[in-house]
């Protein structure tokens, strides 16, 4: 299972989100103004270069994806997916169930499961980290004194978690559905082969 495409795409967004964090983070350490150079040539630069310059940003943010979704997966989430595994699969396997049944259109559905889960699971981290750096750099970068720095303060204190409990339940839904698509696979498979 594992439609190229759709990994690509995956790891795309997720590498994203994880350069938007970064960027976050560079700008707490390096202040707004040592970027300035970079946001004017950005706005004023030639098209040509600029395409270049997004064709080369492509590889790099396909690799901090990459990078990204294994931590979070083999850090983070290892535990929490082999307990939901464990007490709906109860040893079964999609891969086995696939090559038993070779039934492309069920492979389809549980790859397109996967995809919505490699994606939750990882951005749930993003989102997470993206809160931290973004209230990080409002403390530290802007004028507490303001009526916007307790709005934005808000906004983040609000949103950041919310976004970041949303994509978790999300992972957590799709990785419990995944498993019970492969029980229900396995029993249909069984009364197909009592059938005949």
């Amino acid at each position: 299972m594992g439609n190229t495409t759709n990994m690509l795409i995956e790891h795309l967004v997720n590498g994203f989100h994880f350069f938007v964090a970064l960027v976050l983070l560079l700008l707490c350490i390096l202040d707004v103004e040592f970027f300035n150079p970079f946001f004017t040539f950005l706005i004023g630069g030639n098209k040509d270069i600029l395409v270049a310059i997004y064709i080369l940003f492509l590889p790099f943010v396909y690799t901090l994806g990459i990078i990204i979704d294994h931590f979070v997966d083999d850090v983070i989430y290892t535990k929490w997916e082999n307990k939901i595994r464990n007490e709906i699969l109860q040893g079964k396997s999609s891969r086995q169930l696939i090559m038993l049944t070779n039934d492309q259109n069920q492979a389809s559905q549980l790859d397109s499961i996967r995809t919505k889960i490699r994606i939750t699971r990882t951005t749930s981290f993003n989102f997470a980290i993206i809160s931290i750096f973004s209230l990080a750099l409002l403390l530290t970068r802007f004028d507490t004194d303001t009526h916007h720095f307790f709005i934005i303060l808000f906004l983040i204190i609000l949103v950041g978690p919310m976004l970041s409990y949303l994509a978790y339940w999300s992972w957590k839904r799709n990785t419990v559905s995944f498993c019970r698509r492969v029980v229900d696979g396995y029993k249909m498979f069984e009364e197909k082969t009592k059938e005949v």
